[in-house]
């Protein structure tokens, strides 16, 4: 009876040994080898499934291969730990030639760094130049109305001191002078090039508001917040200068406040001058409601709030609006100043 219950309990263990290296065997990983030409699962340390891609559609998918690998993953179909490795280097040109696939490594690194360079740029990379442009523009149209108005002044230096605004001088600009003048007597020819100038001068201001349309209209979309609490040129001018939308959310609000400012900054590090209290935010349209004294005050309060909005549409991509309430602190704290 013993040499039985013993013989038993032998067997009993026995079986259960082998119960426990079969669920040793059912736990082993599937092992997923991602490469630029496709995925591949190991179990065992044997192919159990692939997925080849075609040689144009593989930068492509080696770019987006989180998600095939989901996909991949639910079409092996083993109960098992899964584990992902993506073979690059000597040790995939060995993996290549064991599978028995030719690939051409240097037209897919081409093709799959023209995907990241894509992928790295976002919409605030053409609100930048956008802006930049709209800059350009607006010193070119300064610097072209000066050296115009000078020009024309030679001829008519009366009817030319009485314009104080570009929109009036370029409705007198090109023009015959009636009655007597102490201006130089122009010839055909000579007024006749100052015409076309103001008309290019005219194309410009008219390049410049349709840029500055497109701006508002690209600003509202990407960050709505800051465009309602910045304007949309402002909003545009602190992305520039920042470097970007991910760049300016993560600026404390009084380094904000300074962007656009960094020579007086420079100087008043060098030289121990007065520190600047504001930089972009001077043009913003608020400015002109408080005195230059409370223009400081103003400054951090804009400040404060475009960074909040800042962050806001950067991390939800435009879609929390919150302006609303940011408009309603500055305005009631402009009353307080």
């Amino acid at each position: 009876m013993k040499k039985e219950f013993k013989h038993k309990k032998r067997k009993h263990a026995k079986s259960k040994e082998k119960k426990r290296a079969k669920k040793q065997v059912e736990r082993e990983p599937v092992v997923i080898k991602v490469t630029p030409f496709g995925l591949f699962a190991f179990h065992k340390n044997k192919l159990v499934k692939k997925s080849i891609w075609k040689e144009n559609e593989a930068a492509e998918n080696f770019f987006k291969r989180d998600e095939l690998i989901k996909e991949f993953r639910s079409k092996v179909g083993i109960r098992a730990k899964y584990e992902t490795h993506s073979i690059f280097g000597s040790e995939l040109e060995d993996f290549a030639k064991k599978q028995g696939i030719k690939f051409n490594f240097q037209k897919f690194m081409i093709e799959f760094t023209k995907l990241k360079i894509k992928a790295g740029l976002s919409k605030d990379r053409i609100i930048i130049q956008a802006v930049n442009t709209f800059e350009e523009l607006n010193k070119m149209i300064n610097m072209m109305y000066e050296k115009l108005r000078e020009w024309y002044g030679l001829y008519w230096p009366e009817s030319v001191e009485k314009t104080k605004t570009i929109d009036e001088f370029l409705e007198i600009v090109g023009k015959r002078r009636d009655g007597q003048s102490m201006g130089f007597e122009f010839e055909e020819e000579d007024l006749e090039i100052i015409g076309v100038t103001s008309e290019e001068l005219k194309s410009m201001i008219s390049l410049k508001e349709k840029i500055s349309k497109y701006i508002e209209k690209v600003m509202s979309k990407t960050a709505p917040n800051m465009t309602k609490v910045a304007g949309a040129i402002v909003g545009a001018k602190l992305i520039s200068i920042a470097g970007g939308m991910e760049k300016l959310a993560e600026m404390p609000s009084s380094t904000i406040q300074i962007l656009g400012a960094e020579k007086a900054l420079f100087r008043h590090i060098r030289k121990g001058t007065k520190p600047p209290k504001y930089g972009v935010l001077l043009s913003h349209e608020l400015m002109k409601k408080v005195n230059l004294k409370k223009r400081g005050k103003l400054a951090r309060i804009l400040s404060a709030k475009i960074s909040i909005a800042a962050r806001v549409d950067f991390y939800s991509k435009g879609r929390d609006i919150i302006w609303k309430g940011l408009l309603d602190d500055i305005n009631e704290k402009i009353k307080r100043i």
